[in-house]
């Protein structure tokens, strides 16, 4: 064993399966900032704290991830990635509750109730005073809350309406081309590979794209596409999945390149959700583009 190669140790604030793969293949050390490392330092230091398995989902929270509870974690997570317009990035606040009820279409009393739980769970906490104000909440634990929304996202069974489409076309470029030509001013934004190959590029080919439009939009997109004489429906394995999202969903898209992408966030959890090779995706894109 090569003594010097063996002693470098490769630092990052997260390390992907890949990245770790990489590492171990090359017989060099790490540590990210989450504690997690495997070091050998000859002759005799030798440090291994690996990620521990998941626990049951009662032992990681007691939270009920109800469809509100839901909608509520991710408005805080991605107003967390794009902070308010005239706050600086590392604002990491949360945004009162009149705000996030008239943002997600949730009831202010049900949106006060999972804050509640939010903070019992201690993703989030009370700042300053109890109430008025002044009073106000911060996300304590943003990466937790990540991981713990994310995976529930990507287990549960989703409701949204859906329709995979398939045209000949193999260039994603093709695709957001067809989605911006058709779909006109109605609100549009991808998301899974796509997203991520415009966000944190990563894989060499892009299998699909999730194409998300609003709820009381869904018929009319369906139409526009569908009116082009390459494209069709497909019981499965369509190049375009077209998906309804609520209306804050677009709240948070950014436009490059003439493509509306989905938050990071909603990306991340479209990619876990993919599984495969979509779970190193999503960790690289989590390490690029979200950070926490």
């Amino acid at each position: 064993m090569d003594v010097e190669a063996k002693s470098l140790v490769v630092t990052a604030r997260r390390m992907s399966p890949g990245a770790v793969r990489l590492l171990v293949q090359r017989n060099l050390s790490w540590a990210d900032a989450n504690g997690h490392a495997d070091i050998s330092v000859p002759p005799g230091l030798f440090i291994s704290r690996l990620k521990p398995r998941p626990l049951a989902r009662q032992a990681v929270t007691a939270i009920t991830w109800s469809p509100s509870t839901e909608a509520v974690a991710e408005f805080v997570l991605c107003r967390s990635v794009q902070p308010p317009v005239g706050l600086t990035d590392t604002w990491n606040g949360v945004d009162r509750i009149a705000q996030i009820a008239e943002a997600t279409h949730v009831s202010q009393g049900q949106v006060a109730k999972v804050l509640v739980a939010l903070d019992e769970e201690g993703y989030t906490a009370k700042v300053g005073p109890e109430r008025g104000p002044t009073a106000a909440r911060e996300l304590r634990e943003r990466g937790r809350l990540l991981s713990d929304w994310a995976g529930h996202y990507a287990r549960s069974a989703r409701k949204e309406r859906r329709v995979d489409l398939h045209l000949m076309s193999r260039d994603p470029r093709g695709w957001t081309e067809l989605a911006a030509r058709k779909l006109g001013r109605l609100p549009w934004a991808v998301s899974g590979w796509v997203g991520a190959d415009t966000i944190a590029p990563f894989a060499t080919s892009v299998p699909d794209m999730i194409l998300y439009v609003p709820v009381d939009g869904f018929e009319q997109a369906l139409d526009r596409l569908t009116d082009d004489q390459e494209v069709s429906p497909v019981e499965r394995g369509g190049r375009i999945h077209l998906r309804s999202a609520a209306h804050y969903v677009f709240d948070f898209t950014t436009k490059s390149a003439g493509e509306t992408v989905a938050s990071p966030v909603r990306v991340y959890a479209d990619l876990l959700r993919a599984g495969g090779r979509g779970v190193e995706a999503a960790e690289h894109l989590r390490e690029v583009a979200i950070g926490f």
